[in-house]
């Protein structure tokens, strides 16, 4: 322990023994209460997080542990933490049209009232749910989201009907 506690004690209180006999077990306990905040202390902290808090993360990001050092853990958890992509709309179009090609949605931004209204025309079975998890995942929790799914189908014969159908979910965190 840094300060001895005896030491603070008045001239007067140092030689009786009950003092002194409180202030070693007070010291102990001291001690206990310092390698406590430190291990809090090393543990906000990736480079010195203990081994149980590596453990903790990596089960976060879906890591398997195949028993390597502890060192390379951390790094692999670091390396995990830099790999999230910062959020631009870019980045959006770009896996909106990995999941629905290039036509298959309709993309609207208004920056002024941080809106994005996204308009799925894919009729992929799931197509709205995929494109709630994506969503989860990149967009930040201040821009509001309006998504839906819109389809049309045109049935040939002596009648022509066109139909659409479409779903709203608003999700404001």
């Amino acid at each position: 322990m840094a300060v001895d506690l005896k030491m603070m004690l008045p001239e007067w209180f140092k030689d009786i023994l009950e003092f002194n006999q409180l202030l070693e077990t007070e010291e102990i306990d001291l001690e206990a209460v310092e390698e406590s905040l430190k291990s809090i202390r090393d543990n906000c902290y990736i480079q010195t997080a203990d081994e149980t808090t590596i453990l903790l993360l990596e089960k976060r990001f879906g890591i398997p542990y195949q028993g390597e050092t502890l060192d390379f853990r951390r790094s692999r958890v670091l390396q995990r933490y830099n790999t999230v992509v910062p959020f631009t709309i870019g980045f959006l179009k770009n896996r909106l049209s990995d999941l629905y090609g290039a036509n298959g949605y309709i993309l609207s931004v208004n920056t002024k009232t941080c809106l994005l209204t996204i308009k799925v025309t894919s009729d992929r079975y799931g197509a709205l749910n995929l494109l709630y998890d994506l969503l989860w995942d990149v967009i930040p929790a201040h821009i509001q989201i309006i998504a839906s799914q819109e389809v049309e189908k045109d049935v040939k014969g002596s009648y022509y009907i066109g139909t659409t159908v479409s779903s709203t979910k608003i999700t404001t965190i």
